[in-house]
């Protein structure tokens, strides 16, 4: 049921339209993204009236976009409102299980697929980091990595569901609060799977990409739970 108009005042940070994009898909990518980022986190009401003076727009792409991050799985409605979805310990393990399968092949098709230049540049933006950098760049440079390898893979529909399981709030925040150390050890995991890469080595790149996962999940629940 969609959720009533009626409802508190919330703040939502402010930014602006793309311009080549449908006004709709505006909307959508920007809720979207307050959503990942935590910049609207769970069980906080989304409220037309509210975004639409926000973003001075009108109700329908809202509405619009409301529907597709409810298909998204990103917000309920409850109480006859949307609301951020907040997600359980058994949710986001399957999530994540999911998200090891895909991950594995698109490192394994990416081994296969990849041209000389693709490897190049995922192995480029690897060398990128700099040790000791901050937590928020982190994770910038690690979502950059993981979308070279997918591109590499050469597989659209992978691309997209890949896509379609990162949009949930707990990745990113959770590694915005990575240690010293843990992003030292995510980055070796990745120097390793570069050398993979380079030696087109399938089975030890899918193997490394899906034990990658696996530690994101052990850090995720460690500090959710």
């Amino acid at each position: 049921m969609p959720p009533a108009d009626a409802a508190p005042r919330q703040e939502l940070p402010a930014e602006p339209m793309h311009a080549t994009r449908t006004l709709s898909d505006n909307v959508y990518r920007w809720l979207r993204d307050q959503i990942v980022l935590g910049k609207i986190g769970p069980n906080e009401p989304l409220v037309e009236a509210v975004i639409a003076e926000k973003l001075q727009v009108s109700r329908t792409p809202i509405r619009e976009s409301l529907q597709r991050l409810a298909a998204d799985g990103l917000i309920v409605s409850h109480r006859r409102r949307w609301i951020v979805r907040q997600h359980g310990r058994d949710e986001i393990v399957a999530i994540y299980e999911v998200r090891m399968a895909l991950e594995s092949f698109a490192a394994r098709f990416a081994c296969q697929r990849a041209t000389e230049a693709e490897l190049a540049a995922i192995a480029a933006h690897c060398d990128t980091w700099s040790a000791g950098g901050p937590p928020d760049e982190f994770v910038v440079f690690n979502d950059r990595f993981h979308h070279l390898i997918v591109e590499a893979a050469h597989n659209p529909r992978l691309a997209r569901v890949i896509e379609q399981n990162h949009l949930y709030y707990f990745n990113d925040q959770v590694a915005a609060q990575y240690r010293p150390d843990e992003i030292t050890a995510s980055q070796s995991e990745h120097q390793d799977l570069v050398e993979a890469l380079h030696r087109r080595d399938a089975d030890r790149a899918a193997d490394l990409s899906r034990r990658h996962a696996e530690e994101a999940l052990t850090l995720i629940l460690s500090r959710l739970f």
